[in-house]
């Protein structure tokens, strides 16, 4: 058995980055549908891949954190 150096432990297509989002990046994301708006302070959390495609959101970070989990992916924060 070889040993192993930490990035070579992290496999980067099982990261996934979770960001919390306002509005105006929700729209540019495509996730809310023109005319749609989030009330005032209101947030998304974005779970993201490695290459930045959405691959889900919701309205609570402990959300997308269980979803990442669940999905056998390693949760990283972004802010």
């Amino acid at each position: 058995m070889t040993e192993k150096t930490f990035p070579d432990m992290l496999d980067a297509g099982r990261i996934a980055y979770i960001k919390p989002t306002g509005s105006a990046e929700a729209h540019r994301l495509g996730i809310i549908p023109p005319g749609i708006e989030l009330p005032p302070g209101a947030k998304l959390y974005v779970l993201h891949a490695v290459d930045g495609s959405v691959l889900g959101y919701t309205d609570a970070y402990d959300s997308a954190y269980g979803a990442a989990v669940q999905n056998e992916l390693v949760p990283v924060s972004l802010h």
